[in-house]
């Protein structure tokens, strides 16, 4: 039987890339870590998401406001729109910061834990453009430009003319693209090993 190495949250919203819960849940937890599904349920005991395929449904019960990040080895966010829903707020002031934000803010505050993003998920940082600034990063190609005019730097394969497929900054752990999601697990799995 494996050894129980902690829990990893996947954070999603609707319209979510499907093969990245499928392959987190597969590859996680044969290498020790309990994976647990996390959103803003906006006030609901429970919530279902349907990814971007429009056939599969993950339902979430654990809100962003009870979430204990201190219990946890590691946060996800999951691409494709799921995190643009999640910058959704029905009412917003000036200085507005979407409560998923505010979350991810204390994510990465919170000491030995890994944040990992893959393809658009950075899209998540882009109302606190101070977590992202001076952060070397990967991502999606059409999230680009959101990245850098927040303040990232966008990591290149000058061989390929395209971005690198991962990068680690810190605690933070970027992927460019679901095609790539193999060799993400796999780097972020290092990082956290690296902090057992």
């Amino acid at each position: 039987m494996m050894e129980f190495k902690g829990t990893i949250a996947l954070m999603l919203e609707s319209h979510f890339d499907p093969t990245e819960p499928d392959a987190c849940t597969g590859f996680f937890p044969y290498n020790g870590y309990k994976i647990e599904f996390i959103s803003n349920l906006r006030g609901h005991p429970s919530a279902d998401f349907r990814g971007n395929d429009g056939l599969q449904v993950i339902t979430v019960t654990k809100d962003i406001r009870d979430v204990d990040l201190a219990q946890y080895r590691g946060l996800i966010l999951v691409g494709a729109y799921a995190m643009d829903m999640l910058r959704y707020e029905v009412h917003v002031t000036e200085k507005s910061e979407p409560d998923a934000t505010t979350f991810l803010r204390k994510a990465m505050a919170t000491p030995n834990l890994i944040v990992g993003t893959i393809c658009h998920s950075l899209w998540l940082f882009t109302p606190a453009p101070d977590l992202l600034k001076g952060r070397h990063v990967t991502c999606g190609h059409n999230s680009m430009f959101d990245v850098r005019n927040a303040g990232g730097i966008l990591v290149y394969d000058k061989h390929h003319n395209t971005l690198v497929d991962t990068h680690v900054d810190g605690n933070l752990v970027t992927g460019r693209h679901p095609y790539v999601m193999a060799a993400f697990m796999n780097v972020f799995l290092d990082e956290l090993e690296k902090r057992t």
